[in-house]
Order: structure tokens, then C-alpha cells, then sequence
């Protein structure tokens, strides 16, 4: 099952990980904003996978890029080498 939490809870989440941060919570918005940290829009609320927040901030987002590159080409016609 999959940690699913509101941007706001899984900002909670990193406080109580790590007290003395120094990621605000406009800092971690603007990631979720921008698609740094993937996320999941449903009616006004924005949802994050937690296992993709701590993956962000343990190995920057070159890890959750190669896995979502992976999932975008599922499906698309390739040229074949």
C-alpha cells in the first residue's frame, strides 16, 4: 500500500523526519508545483507518494525522473533499431 498524503502532511511528515530542516513548506509546494516530486491531483487537493519525497531528498530527483520517463513510454510506438 502506498503512503499517500496531502501536501500538507507530508511536509508534517518531513518536519518530524528531520526538525531542524530548512525546507519550508512554500519550498516543498513550489517542488510539488513544479513536478520536482511527483503528485496527483484530485479535485482541489494535491496528493504525494511519501516513498517519492523521501527518494527526492535522498537522491534528488534523477531517480524519480528515470521512473517516470520509464512510465511515459509505456504504450508509445518506438522505432526500432
Amino acid at each position: 500500500m502506498q503512503k499517500m498524503r496531502l501536501v500538507s502532511e507530508a511536509y508534517k511528515y518531513i518536519k518530524e523526519q528531520d526538525p531542524d530542516t530548512c525546507i519550508t513548506k512554500t519550498a516543498f509546494s513550489t517542488l510539488v508545483k513544479l513536478g520536482r516530486i511527483p503528485s496527483i491531483k484530485i479535485g482541489n487537493k494535491t496528493i504525494v507518494n511519501l516513498d517519492h519525497v523521501e527518494t527526492f531528498f535522498k537522491d534528488g530527483d534523477k531517480a524519480i525522473t528515470a521512473a517516470s520517463e520509464a512510465l511515459s513510454a509505456y504504450g508509445k510506438i518506438r522505432a526500432i533499431q
